[in-house]
């Protein structure tokens, strides 16, 4: 009987004692269960803060609140055990609600050391299961903006350093892909800041392969700590020799870990790659600066807004046919404006200038006459245009109007330079115009009556403004001065006055400027697609003519083959179109002309439809019929830029002033400086398809008369303070009989474009040189030294001024990274 009790004692023990470990293992599961579905909730909360953040680098506080309104559906409630929301993200708040961003220096990830604006966030989430078990977890983490402009030079394509004489820019250096370290021999280039390559780290070739066995032997002295350098010897770069080789291991490692501090590294040793938000959502970087897609801003917002076309203060846009314009996104209802219309009738409420349009070929031996190769009435501008403003409320007003009839027309180019003819436009605008679409004709070194007359023969006295390239225009280096005009290389621009522009933000002309859209600044977006059409009648925003490097030629005539180097938009295909000369339209929107009734204008007409860019015209740059013809005849090839000018010290408006271009961009003159870098200076950028530096001493005309003679294109020390984000060309390997440097890009050295001789100037330069794209447009590949540019002695330095966020140019790009910092489980007594 005892033995009976006992027995069933402890079998009932035991049973309790099951049961008890089945209850507790049951709550243990339902706590992990609910562990894992309020974790779950927290990832999702803190993934939809990184998305939010990816497209707005400064959302409002309703923004990041409502991010707290749709909890994911995972079979749980989201309560506080207080019964308030178990799905919240607090922040420190401003007086309207918003977070507030604080000025840090990152001390971890892939911007460590570099500073940016940081706002603290706290998550906290709490899930309640259907049987009553919960988790409360917390998370802390801050969002991090990091502008592009910190980086003394940026790239997202390989980078190359191989200057001749010494060589410092300053500030930090980065490139998503390799790094090319040479110096000239005898010569020293210093890094002076961390440099990073997430490639390699080159130090045996040039980027065309040329071997640094042959010259460029000079000292390549990266940092190690503040004020200390070491140089970096060529056997001890990333690989043991240039791309495709080994791994130069562990001596690089122990190089760039050891010796260097982690100041150099590559993807091997710490380096990670940098992008842009816009990438994110499936663009491409030069989407930056293209036009919205129709209907994307609803369809595709995330894109949308990042580009520069959607958050512009004041936009410019031209092309051949009005419904490329109306059918874009966000566009107002007004119609945009034609150009091809000499008189003002056709053009309800235009009172500016007379448009420029072909004379009377009866006329040849005259002034007026002489070089124009198209029928009498031809406009000479065409297309149409439509300029719009946005304001602070983000709302887009049309200002074509308002814009042209301060006057279109430039002041007539006068002999000698320095002779001062008078103001074109309207007497009653004398002085304020913001957009030179044209200017007088030459008169043989005397100064046109002034204002032009607003009658046929007026439009008889305009030119388009055009200036020659020979960058563009020739595809290798040395030929012959006397050579012809080659007709790629005219480029066909729309002058921007900055002081006029920065008049008009202002209010002190015009009527609306004054409200527009400022957010730290005022930013310009400009888009000229007129003659840009590919076989399908469609607009491209790209040139459309890669057959440019041809190796097996001495002349770099065009093969048809696709060769490396040429494929500048990444489709795997050598694209020609743009060789397909379009005649002008007798009226927009109107009939085209045929080659046939051009050709017939007069005998021996160069503008044929056989044409290609390297076409030459008749005569040469020493005589005067050949840049007559180039300077006063309308486009045939999408060879569409932008120049700005008037933009010295105390011209731009502040706090500061960003212009983005779909197309090249010259800047001519001092920019933001006037002989020196002095004060009141602002924050600018110029962010283009390209960039290229004019100095004080251009003349458009020279530009022509010395095509391929540098000596008629001598260029005189000028001051540029600006950050620059603009493409490149990609590089190939050196063909036979070339110089050393053909096939590179030109190295960090020549990324701003230069086509006059600076031999024995200075070009002083304070900004960020930042290249994200290949250029599109500017295709002309690097050549030097003997008929596109003399160097000039690079007065170049880092614009310190960027390491603070305040003095960043207005709608400076923006890196951006999510940063966890702390992580916990609240444990609450049942």
């Amino acid at each position: 009987m005892l033995t009976l009790v006992l027995m069933a004692g402890i079998a009932t023990g035991l049973t309790a004692l099951i049961i008890t470990d089945s209850k507790v293992r049951a709550l243990d599961g339902t706590r992990t269960q609910a562990f894992y579905t309020a974790h779950a909730g927290l990832e999702n909360l803190t993934a939809s803060l990184g998305n939010l953040f990816d497209s707005n680098y400064a959302p409002s506080g309703a923004q990041i609140n409502a991010l707290t309104t749709t909890p994911p559906n995972l079979g749980a409630t989201w309560t506080a055990a207080d019964g308030t929301s178990g799905y919240t993200i607090t922040y420190p708040k401003d007086a309207n609600g918003n977070p507030v961003a604080s000025t840090m220096t990152v001390t971890t990830g892939p911007f460590q050391g570099l500073i940016g604006q940081a706002t603290p966030y706290q998550m906290a989430v709490t899930a309640h299961l259907p049987d009553g078990s919960e988790a409360s977890l917390t998370r802390t983490l801050q969002t991090v903006s990091i502008p592009v402009f910190q980086f003394g030079l940026f790239s997202e394509n390989d980078l190359s350093f191989f200057a001749g004489p010494n060589f410092n820019f300053g500030g930090r250096v980065h490139t998503n892909s390799n790094l090319y370290l040479a110096s000239g021999d005898g010569s020293t280039l210093t890094m002076s800041d961390k440099v990073t390559a997430v490639g390699e780290v080159i130090r045996t070739n040039l980027s065309n392969g040329w071997p640094l066995t042959s010259n460029y032997n000079g000292t390549v002295n990266l940092i190690t700590a503040p004020n200390a350098y070491r140089a970096l010897a060529t056997n001890e770069g990333s690989l043991v020799g240039n791309v495709g080789t080994a791994f130069n291991e562990p001596k690089w490692t122990n190089l760039s870990t050891g010796n260097y501090n982690h100041n150099v590294a590559n993807g091997r040793t710490g380096a990670k790659q940098l992008t842009l938000p816009i990438t994110n959502f499936g663009a491409q970087p030069i989407d930056l600066i293209r036009r919205g897609l129709p209907n994307e801003n609803t369809a595709n917002p995330l894109v949308y807004n990042e580009r520069y076309y959607s958050f512009a203060s004041l936009r410019i846009l031209l092309s051949d046919n009005a419904a490329d314009i109306t059918g874009l996104p966000g566009v107002t209802a007004t119609a945009p404006v034609p150009l091809g219309n000499a008189v003002a009738t056709a053009i309800p409420g235009y009172s500016g200038p007379p448009l420029a349009v072909a004379p009377n070929m009866s006329a040849t031996t005259t002034n007026r006459g002489y070089g124009i190769r198209m029928p009498l009435g031809t406009p000479m501008l065409g297309g149409y245009i439509k300029i719009e403003r946005q304001d602070t409320g983000g709302v887009w007003h049309d200002v074509t109007l308002e814009i042209l009839n301060l006057g279109i027309a430039d002041r007539q180019w006068p002999t000698p330079v320095g002779t001062a003819c008078g103001d074109p436009n309207p007497a009653a605008v004398a002085g304020k115009a913001i957009l030179l679409l044209e200017r007088p004709r030459d008169n043989s070194g005397a100064c046109l009556t002034t204002p032009i007359p607003f009658t046929t023969t007026g439009a008889n006295d305009m030119s388009p403004n055009a200036l020659y390239d020979t960058r563009e225009g020739i595809y290798r280096d040395g030929v012959a001065t006397t050579a012809p005009i080659e007709v790629g290389g005219v480029m066909y621009y729309i002058g921007l006055d900055v002081k006029n522009l920065s008049r008009w933000f202002s209010g002190t002309i015009g009527t609306t400027g004054a409200g527009s859209m400022n957010v730290t600044g005022y930013v310009v977006y400009f888009s000229d697609r007129r003659g840009n059409h590919n076989a399908a009648n469609a607009e491209t925003a790209e040139f459309g003519f890669e057959d440019i490097v041809n190796p097996l030629s001495a002349s770099g005539t065009p093969n048809g083959a696709l060769d490396t180097g040429e494929d500048v938009n990444g489709n795997g295909l050598l694209d020609t179109y743009g060789a397909t000369p379009i005649p002008p339209n007798t009226a927009p929107g109107g009939a085209a002309l045929t080659w046939a009734n051009i050709a017939a204008v007069v005998a021996g007409n160069p503008y044929v439809a056989a044409m290609k860019p390297s076409s030459t015209l008749e005569g040469n740059p020493a005589t005067t019929l050949g840049p007559a013809i180039a300077r006063r005849n309308p486009p045939v090839f999408f060879r569409r830029a932008l120049k700005l000018v008037n933009g010295s010290l105390g011209n731009i408006i502040a706090p500061g002033l960003t212009v983005v271009s779909e197309n090249p961009v010259y800047i001519q003159g001092d920019w933001n400086a006037n002989g020196g870098f002095g004060d009141p200076h602002v924050a600018t950028a110029v962010i283009a398809d390209s960039v290229t530096l004019l100095s004080n001493n251009w003349d458009d005309r020279n530009s022509f008369t010395g095509a391929h003679d540098l000596t008629q294109r001598t260029a005189t020390t000028t001051w540029y303070r600006v950050a620059v984000i603009a493409g490149k060309g990609i590089p190939f390997p050196q063909p036979a009989g070339t110089a050393q440097d053909f096939g590179t890009d030109g190295g960090a050295h020549n990324f701003l474009r230069y086509i006059e001789n600076w031999g024995g100037q200075t070009l002083n330069y304070r900004g960020s040189i930042v290249s994200f794209y290949r250029s599109r447009q500017a295709v002309g590949i690097y050549k030097c030294c003997t008929d596109v540019y003399s160097p000039p002695t690079r007065g170049y330095n880092f614009d310190v001024d960027f390491l603070t966020p305040a003095l960043l140019p207005p709608r400076t790009p923006m890196f951006r990274d999510v940063n966890t910092t702390g992580f916990a489980q609240i444990i609450r007594p049942h």
